[in-house]
């Protein structure tokens, strides 16, 4: 059991947060700390949870005058709308489960899960686009008669797609956050290099020819940076 971390919620502010404990053969004290956005508790292995939560409990002030390290403005989005995130830890759960409802993105856990939502929320989109993004880009290439030698899912830090010489097209598992038709648009543009690859005046005609209002989705795709 020692070093093994689990996930419990408890009620700040009247906020659901997230923590994770675990118990330690090293630990002489119970100790809270701040690892990677998220609260930790930290119990000796003689002491039991119920103690350790207790221990908590009556730390709140604490953990509220802290709670900007915890909640994040950060916007998520999937398909151009806007979802908030939420992590429900279940204690007979064995594996991830994934719904989504009225914009709301729940991520039901199993008790040891070590993940934040962030990090659940970016393998969702990573998943989600391997398929996706997969068979979209699938669909145009055969549809505006492009040869493209292989679609990857990447998480590129700077680019949204790429294109290489060698007919290879690479696109951003990011793009799930936009609309369909912006996620279009950066598969166009790709699919465009195959023919043109650089941005000459030639480029844009061959963008322009399959979209002609590309101009209004090259400017969405700016709102959001990566």
């Amino acid at each position: 059991m020692a070093n093994e971390y689990f996930s419990q919620t408890i009620e700040v502010d009247s906020k659901e947060l997230t923590y994770r404990y675990r118990f330690s053969k090293k630990a002489k004290y119970l100790q809270l700390r701040i690892s990677r956005q998220q609260l930790e508790l930290v119990i000796p292995q003689r002491i039991s949870f119920a103690e350790g939560e207790r221990f908590l409990t009556g730390r709140l002030d604490w953990v509220s005058s802290h709670a900007h390290l915890f909640y994040t403005a950060k916007k998520h989005y999937l398909f151009g709308k806007e979802i908030a995130l939420r992590l429900q830890p279940d204690l007979f759960l064995e594996k991830y489960r994934v719904s989504i409802q009225n914009n709301l993105l729940t991520f039901s856990v199993p008790q040891k899960n070590t993940f934040s939502a962030q990090e659940l929320y970016e393998k969702y989109l990573l998943h989600v686009a391997k398929k996706f993004l997969l068979q979209r880009a699938g669909e145009l290439s055969a549809k505006y008669g492009f040869s493209v030698n292989r679609f990857s899912i990447r998480g590129q830090q700077t680019r949204w797609g790429s294109c290489s010489r060698r007919g290879n097209i690479s696109l951003n598992y990011n793009l799930l956050k936009f609309r369909k038709e912006v996620i279009d648009y950066v598969i166009v543009h790709e699919l465009c290099h195959l023919r043109q690859l650089n941005h000459s005046r030639k480029f844009w005609t061959e963008v322009a020819q399959i979209l002609p209002h590309y101009k209004s989705l090259k400017k969405e795709l700016k709102k959001l940076s990566l």
